[in-house]
């Protein structure tokens, strides 16, 4: 796999696209921000920092069942490896 460049990315990006490169980095940081936030939401949402109603808000009922049916998941492997 060859090695590039945020630059050559952008580059190839833009011109995939038929964008300006200063339009694909603004849609590159806009969307990095938007990740951002949703980790830090479904974060404060687990650590009951915030209700679910307000996490639903934020992100949708549909990725607030997704981030319980993980947890869940994971909370079960979890005391499943407990009783090994």
């Amino acid at each position: 796999m060859p090695t590039e460049t945020v630059s050559e990315r952008v580059h190839e990006l833009a011109e995939h696209h038929d964008l300006d490169e200063s339009v694909v980095i603004q849609q590159a940081v806009e969307a990095g921000v938007e990740t951002l936030y949703r980790d830090m939401v479904v974060s404060r949402y687990l650590a009951d920092e915030i209700a679910r109603e307000e996490a639903v808000e934020q992100l949708g009922a549909d990725v607030v069942n997704e981030v319980e049916i993980a947890r869940d998941a994971v909370e079960d492997d979890v005391r499943w490896g407990l009783q090994a």
